[in-house]
Protein backbone atom coordinates (compact mmCIF):
# COMPACT_ATOMS: atom_id res chain seq x y z
CA UNK A 1 0.00 0.00 0.00
CA UNK A 2 2.93 2.43 0.50
CA UNK A 3 4.42 2.04 -2.28
CA UNK A 4 1.39 2.25 -4.57
CA UNK A 5 0.38 5.34 -2.24
CA UNK A 6 3.88 6.48 -3.22
CA UNK A 7 3.17 5.97 -6.98
CA UNK A 8 -0.10 7.87 -6.72
CA UNK A 9 1.00 11.04 -5.08
CA UNK A 10 4.41 11.01 -7.91
CA UNK A 11 1.68 10.97 -10.50
CA UNK A 12 -0.64 13.42 -9.23
CA UNK A 13 1.95 15.91 -8.90
CA UNK A 14 3.52 15.39 -12.77
CA UNK A 15 -0.16 15.52 -13.52
CA UNK A 16 -0.22 18.99 -11.81
CA UNK A 17 2.84 20.16 -12.95
CA UNK A 18 2.40 19.48 -16.83
CA UNK A 19 -0.71 21.48 -16.19
CA UNK A 20 1.31 24.38 -14.68
CA UNK A 21 4.12 24.02 -17.81
CA UNK A 22 0.82 24.23 -20.40
CA UNK A 23 -0.67 27.02 -18.70
CA UNK A 24 2.73 28.61 -18.04
CA UNK A 25 3.00 28.04 -22.04
CA UNK A 26 0.03 29.54 -22.81
CA UNK A 27 0.07 32.56 -21.20
CA UNK A 28 3.69 33.13 -22.61
CA UNK A 29 2.53 32.59 -26.00
CA UNK A 30 -0.21 34.68 -25.36
CA UNK A 31 2.06 37.81 -24.41
CA UNK A 32 4.77 36.80 -26.95
CA UNK A 33 8.05 39.20 -27.20
CA UNK A 34 6.77 39.76 -30.75
CA UNK A 35 3.01 40.36 -29.74
CA UNK A 36 4.65 42.60 -27.41
CA UNK A 37 6.32 44.84 -29.75
CA UNK A 38 4.26 48.15 -30.39
CA UNK A 39 2.56 48.09 -33.82
CA UNK A 40 5.21 50.93 -35.50
CA UNK A 41 8.25 48.78 -34.10
CA UNK A 42 7.17 45.53 -35.38
CA UNK A 43 6.43 46.81 -38.94
CA UNK A 44 9.92 48.66 -38.38
CA UNK A 45 11.93 44.87 -38.05
CA UNK A 46 9.88 43.45 -40.70
CA UNK A 47 10.45 46.26 -43.17
CA UNK A 48 14.19 45.58 -42.49
CA UNK A 49 14.21 42.09 -43.47
CA UNK A 50 14.59 40.32 -47.12
CA UNK A 51 11.19 38.92 -48.06
CA UNK A 52 11.80 35.11 -47.64
CA UNK A 53 12.52 36.16 -44.46
CA UNK A 54 9.07 37.50 -43.74
CA UNK A 55 7.43 35.02 -45.28
CA UNK A 56 9.70 32.19 -43.11
CA UNK A 57 8.37 34.76 -40.08
CA UNK A 58 4.80 34.47 -40.95
CA UNK A 59 4.80 30.86 -40.91
CA UNK A 60 6.67 29.84 -38.11
CA UNK A 61 3.55 30.23 -35.81
CA UNK A 62 -0.64 31.64 -36.06
CA UNK A 63 0.01 34.47 -34.19
CA UNK A 64 2.58 35.57 -35.75
CA UNK A 65 0.63 35.13 -39.37
CA UNK A 66 -1.91 36.79 -38.54
CA UNK A 67 -0.22 40.08 -37.40
CA UNK A 68 2.08 39.81 -40.66
CA UNK A 69 -1.53 39.54 -42.71
CA UNK A 70 -2.82 42.56 -40.17
CA UNK A 71 0.21 44.97 -40.88
CA UNK A 72 0.73 43.75 -44.80
CA UNK A 73 0.33 47.19 -46.46
CA UNK A 74 1.97 48.92 -43.69
CA UNK A 75 4.64 46.27 -43.99
CA UNK A 76 5.15 46.47 -47.72
CA UNK A 77 4.80 50.86 -47.77
CA UNK A 78 7.64 50.85 -44.80
CA UNK A 79 9.74 48.02 -46.88
CA UNK A 80 10.18 50.50 -49.89
CA UNK A 81 10.34 53.60 -48.39
CA UNK A 82 13.50 51.92 -46.11
CA UNK A 83 15.23 51.61 -49.31
CA UNK A 84 14.73 54.59 -51.10
CA UNK A 85 16.47 56.28 -47.93
CA UNK A 86 19.26 53.87 -48.36
CA UNK A 87 19.11 55.15 -52.25
CA UNK A 88 18.07 57.62 -52.87
CA UNK A 89 18.80 58.64 -56.23
CA UNK A 90 19.18 56.30 -59.49
CA UNK A 91 20.68 56.76 -62.56
CA UNK A 92 21.83 54.98 -65.89
CA UNK A 93 25.74 55.91 -66.19
CA UNK A 94 26.45 53.06 -63.94
CA UNK A 95 27.59 54.61 -60.65
CA UNK A 96 25.09 52.45 -58.62
CA UNK A 97 25.68 48.63 -57.96
CA UNK A 98 23.36 46.38 -59.64
CA UNK A 99 22.74 44.87 -56.06
CA UNK A 100 20.77 47.86 -54.94
CA UNK A 101 17.32 46.92 -53.90
CA UNK A 102 13.53 47.59 -55.97
CA UNK A 103 13.33 51.12 -54.49
CA UNK A 104 14.13 52.43 -58.45
CA UNK A 105 11.87 49.52 -60.19
CA UNK A 106 9.09 50.73 -57.91
CA UNK A 107 8.99 54.51 -58.91
CA UNK A 108 8.61 52.88 -62.31
CA UNK A 109 5.85 50.16 -61.20
CA UNK A 110 3.66 52.04 -58.52
CA UNK A 111 0.96 49.72 -57.37
CA UNK A 112 -2.43 50.12 -59.11
CA UNK A 113 -5.08 51.95 -57.28
CA UNK A 114 -7.17 48.99 -55.34
CA UNK A 115 -10.39 48.53 -57.60
CA UNK A 116 -13.09 49.18 -54.06
CA UNK A 117 -11.40 52.61 -53.70
CA UNK A 118 -12.45 55.03 -57.17
CA UNK A 119 -12.52 58.07 -56.28
CA UNK A 120 -11.38 57.27 -52.45
CA UNK A 121 -7.54 58.14 -50.95
CA UNK A 122 -6.22 54.87 -49.67
CA UNK A 123 -2.49 55.72 -49.74
CA UNK A 124 -1.42 52.00 -48.57
CA UNK A 125 -4.13 50.21 -49.96
CA UNK A 126 -2.33 48.47 -52.55
CA UNK A 127 0.42 47.68 -51.38
CA UNK A 128 1.30 44.05 -50.38
CA UNK A 129 3.59 41.94 -50.23
CA UNK A 130 3.07 40.10 -53.40
CA UNK A 131 3.35 43.48 -54.94
CA UNK A 132 6.84 43.13 -53.39
CA UNK A 133 7.74 39.74 -54.39
CA UNK A 134 6.47 41.14 -57.95
CA UNK A 135 8.80 43.70 -57.99
CA UNK A 136 11.64 41.48 -56.71
CA UNK A 137 11.09 39.44 -59.75
CA UNK A 138 11.19 41.68 -62.06
CA UNK A 139 14.71 43.42 -60.71
CA UNK A 140 15.87 39.97 -60.76
CA UNK A 141 15.03 39.89 -64.32
CA UNK A 142 16.93 42.93 -65.18
CA UNK A 143 19.94 42.05 -63.10
CA UNK A 144 19.95 38.69 -64.77
CA UNK A 145 19.39 39.82 -68.39
CA UNK A 146 21.97 43.18 -67.93
CA UNK A 147 24.19 40.49 -66.83
CA UNK A 148 24.12 37.87 -69.95
CA UNK A 149 24.05 40.59 -72.37
CA UNK A 150 27.38 42.31 -70.57
CA UNK A 151 28.69 38.83 -70.61
CA UNK A 152 27.70 38.02 -74.59
CA UNK A 153 28.89 41.73 -75.82
CA UNK A 154 32.08 41.86 -74.20
CA UNK A 155 33.42 38.29 -75.27
CA UNK A 156 32.28 38.89 -78.43
CA UNK A 157 33.89 42.42 -78.33
CA UNK A 158 37.35 40.52 -77.62
CA UNK A 159 37.13 38.00 -79.87
CA UNK A 160 36.28 39.98 -83.03
CA UNK A 161 37.96 43.53 -82.47
CA UNK A 162 41.29 44.02 -84.24
CA UNK A 163 42.70 46.16 -81.24
CA UNK A 164 41.80 44.23 -78.31
CA UNK A 165 43.09 40.94 -79.86
CA UNK A 166 46.93 42.50 -80.50
CA UNK A 167 46.06 43.92 -77.14
CA UNK A 168 44.70 41.36 -75.32
CA UNK A 169 47.43 39.50 -72.53
CA UNK A 170 48.65 36.13 -72.57
CA UNK A 171 48.18 35.68 -68.73
CA UNK A 172 44.74 34.21 -68.06
CA UNK A 173 44.86 35.91 -64.46
CA UNK A 174 44.73 39.49 -66.15
CA UNK A 175 42.25 38.13 -68.69
CA UNK A 176 39.94 37.04 -66.41
CA UNK A 177 40.35 40.81 -64.43
CA UNK A 178 39.84 42.57 -67.63
CA UNK A 179 37.43 40.47 -68.74
CA UNK A 180 35.23 40.47 -64.86
CA UNK A 181 35.79 44.35 -64.50
CA UNK A 182 34.22 45.25 -68.50
CA UNK A 183 31.61 42.79 -67.58
CA UNK A 184 30.64 44.94 -64.35
CA UNK A 185 31.02 47.94 -65.91
CA UNK A 186 28.27 46.91 -68.49
CA UNK A 187 26.28 44.97 -67.01
CA UNK A 188 25.87 48.62 -64.52
CA UNK A 189 25.13 51.33 -67.97
CA UNK A 190 22.53 48.23 -69.29
CA UNK A 191 20.91 47.59 -65.84
CA UNK A 192 18.67 50.66 -65.85
CA UNK A 193 17.66 50.79 -69.64
CA UNK A 194 16.58 47.96 -69.01
CA UNK A 195 14.60 48.03 -66.84
CA UNK A 196 13.21 51.16 -68.49
CA UNK A 197 12.52 48.49 -71.23
CA UNK A 198 10.22 46.26 -69.42
CA UNK A 199 8.18 49.27 -68.40
CA UNK A 200 8.06 50.04 -71.72
CA UNK A 201 6.95 46.82 -72.84
CA UNK A 202 4.42 46.35 -69.74
CA UNK A 203 2.79 49.64 -70.82
CA UNK A 204 2.78 48.63 -74.30
CA UNK A 205 0.60 45.16 -72.97
CA UNK A 206 -1.75 46.95 -70.99
CA UNK A 207 -2.37 50.37 -73.78
CA UNK A 208 -3.01 47.12 -76.80
CA UNK A 209 -5.01 44.90 -74.31
CA UNK A 210 -6.94 48.07 -73.25
CA UNK A 211 -7.15 49.84 -76.53
CA UNK A 212 -9.35 46.61 -78.36
CA UNK A 213 -11.53 44.43 -76.76
CA UNK A 214 -12.75 43.12 -80.33
CA UNK A 215 -9.37 40.44 -80.29
CA UNK A 216 -8.32 41.89 -83.23
CA UNK A 217 -5.67 44.29 -81.74
CA UNK A 218 -2.86 43.88 -84.58
CA UNK A 219 -5.18 44.55 -87.14
CA UNK A 220 -4.25 48.25 -87.57
CA UNK A 221 -0.55 48.16 -86.65
CA UNK A 222 -0.31 52.13 -87.05
CA UNK A 223 -2.71 52.36 -84.29
CA UNK A 224 -0.38 50.06 -82.21
CA UNK A 225 2.84 51.89 -83.42
CA UNK A 226 0.99 55.58 -82.43
CA UNK A 227 0.15 54.11 -78.82
CA UNK A 228 3.68 52.84 -78.12
CA UNK A 229 5.05 56.63 -79.61
CA UNK A 230 2.47 57.91 -76.70
CA UNK A 231 4.12 55.72 -74.15
CA UNK A 232 7.56 57.33 -74.80
CA UNK A 233 6.41 60.80 -75.13
CA UNK A 234 5.26 60.41 -71.36
CA UNK A 235 7.62 59.46 -67.97
CA UNK A 236 10.29 58.50 -67.57
CA UNK A 237 10.73 58.35 -71.64
CA UNK A 238 10.34 62.62 -71.68
CA UNK A 239 13.72 62.73 -70.79
CA UNK A 240 15.51 62.12 -73.98
CA UNK A 241 18.97 60.79 -72.44
CA UNK A 242 16.77 57.91 -70.88
CA UNK A 243 14.67 57.23 -73.97
CA UNK A 244 18.33 56.91 -76.12
CA UNK A 245 19.53 55.12 -73.77
CA UNK A 246 17.13 52.91 -73.51
CA UNK A 247 16.94 52.26 -77.73
CA UNK A 248 20.81 51.88 -77.43
CA UNK A 249 20.52 49.08 -75.32
CA UNK A 250 17.45 47.21 -77.34
CA UNK A 251 19.55 47.84 -80.12
CA UNK A 252 22.14 45.74 -78.58
CA UNK A 253 19.93 43.37 -77.51
CA UNK A 254 18.92 42.61 -80.82
CA UNK A 255 21.58 42.81 -82.61
CA UNK A 256 22.99 40.19 -79.75
CA UNK A 257 20.45 37.95 -79.92
CA UNK A 258 20.44 37.88 -83.80
CA UNK A 259 23.82 36.52 -83.92
CA UNK A 260 23.63 34.02 -81.15
CA UNK A 261 20.76 32.57 -82.92
CA UNK A 262 22.21 31.84 -85.93
CA UNK A 263 23.28 29.82 -87.67
CA UNK A 264 19.73 27.79 -87.07
CA UNK A 265 18.01 30.76 -87.63
CA UNK A 266 19.21 33.69 -90.51
CA UNK A 267 20.06 37.13 -90.08
CA UNK A 268 17.26 38.41 -91.84
CA UNK A 269 14.10 36.02 -90.21
CA UNK A 270 15.99 36.67 -86.63
CA UNK A 271 14.37 40.12 -86.69
CA UNK A 272 10.62 38.39 -86.56
CA UNK A 273 11.71 36.02 -83.71
CA UNK A 274 13.35 38.50 -81.53
CA UNK A 275 9.94 40.74 -82.36
CA UNK A 276 7.70 37.51 -81.56
CA UNK A 277 9.77 37.41 -77.73
CA UNK A 278 9.28 40.79 -77.15
CA UNK A 279 5.72 40.54 -78.09
CA UNK A 280 4.95 37.10 -76.00
CA UNK A 281 6.97 38.04 -72.95
CA UNK A 282 8.55 41.26 -71.54
CA UNK A 283 11.60 40.31 -71.13
CA UNK A 284 12.00 36.43 -69.37
CA UNK A 285 11.96 34.60 -72.42
CA UNK A 286 15.07 36.50 -74.00
CA UNK A 287 16.71 35.83 -70.60
CA UNK A 288 15.89 31.93 -71.05
CA UNK A 289 17.66 32.18 -74.50
CA UNK A 290 20.67 33.59 -72.26
CA UNK A 291 20.46 30.75 -70.14
CA UNK A 292 19.94 27.97 -72.25
CA UNK A 293 23.46 29.05 -73.98
CA UNK A 294 24.87 29.31 -70.54
CA UNK A 295 23.87 25.35 -69.91
CA UNK A 296 25.37 24.45 -73.25
CA UNK A 297 29.09 26.46 -72.39
CA UNK A 298 28.95 24.43 -69.18
CA UNK A 299 27.87 21.30 -71.29
CA UNK A 300 31.05 22.36 -73.22
CA UNK A 301 33.65 22.70 -70.41
CA UNK A 302 32.96 19.70 -69.16
CA UNK A 303 33.40 17.63 -72.41
CA UNK A 304 29.62 16.80 -72.67
CA UNK A 305 28.95 18.54 -75.93
CA UNK A 306 27.29 17.20 -78.19
CA UNK A 307 26.48 18.33 -82.05
CA UNK A 308 23.04 17.11 -82.45
CA UNK A 309 21.23 18.70 -79.63
CA UNK A 310 21.55 21.90 -77.40
CA UNK A 311 19.69 24.02 -74.49
CA UNK A 312 19.69 26.76 -77.54
CA UNK A 313 18.69 24.37 -80.16
CA UNK A 314 15.71 23.12 -78.05
CA UNK A 315 14.27 26.60 -76.94
CA UNK A 316 14.21 27.39 -80.83
CA UNK A 317 12.38 25.25 -81.85
CA UNK A 318 9.93 26.09 -78.74
CA UNK A 319 9.97 29.27 -80.43
CA UNK A 320 7.87 27.86 -82.82
CA UNK A 321 4.97 26.66 -81.01
CA UNK A 322 5.20 30.32 -79.88
CA UNK A 323 4.69 31.11 -83.55
CA UNK A 324 2.00 29.12 -84.47
CA UNK A 325 0.12 30.54 -81.83
CA UNK A 326 0.98 34.29 -82.45
CA UNK A 327 -1.00 33.25 -85.71
CA UNK A 328 -3.74 31.59 -84.42
CA UNK A 329 -4.23 34.58 -82.16
CA UNK A 330 -4.57 36.88 -85.40
CA UNK A 331 -8.02 35.03 -86.24
CA UNK A 332 -9.25 34.28 -89.75
CA UNK A 333 -8.29 37.25 -92.10
CA UNK A 334 -6.65 37.85 -95.08
CA UNK A 335 -3.75 40.19 -93.79
CA UNK A 336 -2.48 37.83 -91.19
CA UNK A 337 0.87 36.94 -94.02
CA UNK A 338 1.29 40.78 -92.98
CA UNK A 339 0.56 40.60 -89.33
CA UNK A 340 3.17 38.27 -88.30
CA UNK A 341 5.79 39.77 -85.92
CA UNK A 342 8.68 41.93 -87.41
CA UNK A 343 11.17 44.15 -85.70
CA UNK A 344 9.91 47.61 -86.59
CA UNK A 345 6.26 46.27 -84.40
CA UNK A 346 7.79 46.74 -81.03
CA UNK A 347 9.42 49.48 -79.79
CA UNK A 348 11.68 50.27 -83.30
CA UNK A 349 9.41 51.62 -85.21
CA UNK A 350 7.71 54.30 -82.67
CA UNK A 351 11.31 54.83 -81.12
CA UNK A 352 12.16 56.21 -84.80
CA UNK A 353 9.22 58.07 -84.90
CA UNK A 354 9.84 59.76 -81.68
CA UNK A 355 13.32 60.33 -82.78
CA UNK A 356 11.99 62.36 -85.58
CA UNK A 357 9.04 64.15 -84.02
CA UNK A 358 12.15 65.64 -81.13
CA UNK A 359 14.79 66.32 -84.27
CA UNK A 360 17.09 63.59 -82.07
CA UNK A 361 17.98 62.30 -86.02
CA UNK A 362 21.24 62.04 -85.75
CA UNK A 363 22.07 62.08 -82.28
CA UNK A 364 24.76 61.50 -78.90
CA UNK A 365 23.87 60.26 -75.90
CA UNK A 366 27.00 60.92 -73.02
CA UNK A 367 28.66 57.72 -71.48
CA UNK A 368 27.62 55.41 -74.26
CA UNK A 369 31.34 54.15 -74.56
CA UNK A 370 32.85 51.58 -72.54
CA UNK A 371 36.48 51.07 -72.44
CA UNK A 372 37.41 47.39 -72.16
CA UNK A 373 41.23 47.18 -72.92
CA UNK A 374 43.10 50.32 -73.70
CA UNK A 375 42.03 51.80 -76.83
CA UNK A 376 39.28 49.28 -77.54
CA UNK A 377 36.09 50.48 -76.95
CA UNK A 378 32.53 49.04 -76.55
CA UNK A 379 29.55 51.87 -77.70
CA UNK A 380 25.86 51.66 -76.98
CA UNK A 381 24.38 53.13 -79.94
CA UNK A 382 22.05 52.70 -83.27
CA UNK A 383 22.00 54.05 -86.80
CA UNK A 384 21.30 57.40 -86.27
CA UNK A 385 24.50 58.20 -84.07
CA UNK A 386 27.13 60.72 -84.63
CA UNK A 387 30.17 58.59 -86.16
CA UNK A 388 28.69 55.81 -85.26
CA UNK A 389 31.04 54.12 -87.54
CA UNK A 390 34.13 55.18 -87.00
CA UNK A 391 36.99 53.69 -85.21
Amino acid sequence: MTHTHFIHRVRTVLRRGKRGSMSAGSKASKASGWERLPSHIFVMILASCDLKDIGSLSLSCRALHGRVSKLEFAIAWAYIQLRKQKHPGHCIDGSLSPGDDIAFVSELFPPPPPHYSKGVAHDNASYSLGYLGDLKRCWNTCIRLSHHLADHVVAHHLETSTIAQHLWSSSQTEKEVVYSKAVASLQAKLLYPIAYAVFFLESSASSDSDSDHSGHRHKNMASSIERQQSILRNAPFDDTHIFLSTHHCMQLLFSTVQRLMGPEIPHSSAKSWFSLLLTTSTMERIVSFFVSIAKDNQRKRKGEHDSTWSHRKEFLWAMRWDLNEYNASLGDHGEQSDLEPKINHIWFQAAQNEMDRRGAIPHTVQDSELHVLHGSIVRLECEYCYDCYDE
